[in-house]
């Protein structure tokens, strides 16, 4: 479910070879360039362009250097797609309860955020 809290851009990085870094849109060509970059001395070059490149080929360079940084970094990462998967599982298992109950749909759409579509679609696929 997308909100208006959440933006998405989709990005061909082998694209950013060819722009020009005088472009309107530097900011995003360097993070481009950051995802491309295949050496340390692409991310220094980057590093040297702006504080926040700086910031972020100092910490990739971190993570990557330390075993156990990165091993903690994606432990955290699963803990917080765990912890997801379970309050969506506990969002559509209370769905599931308040249909059977056959709660009003309106108020079921107020219990658990859902827009009305979706609550019937749910309804319909008899989840």
């Amino acid at each position: 479910m997308l909100t208006d809290k959440l933006e998405i851009h989709t990005l061909e990085v082998p694209k950013t070879r060819k722009l020009n870094e005088c472009t309107e849109k530097a900011n995003l060509l360097n993070w481009m360039k950051f995802f491309d970059a295949k050496t340390e001395e692409d991310l220094n070059v980057l590093a040297q362009k702006s504080p926040v490149m700086k910031k972020a080929s100092l910490r990739l360079m971190e993570l990557s250097a330390d075993e156990k940084a990165r091993q903690l970094y994606e432990a955290r990462l699963k803990e917080r797609r765990d912890n997801y998967a379970r309050e969506k599982g506990a969002v559509l298992n209370m769905i599931k309860n308040l249909l059977a109950l056959e709660v009003p749909i309106e108020k079921v759409i107020e219990a658990s955020g859902y827009t009305h579509e979706e609550i019937i679609a749910m309804q319909n696929a008899d989840f």
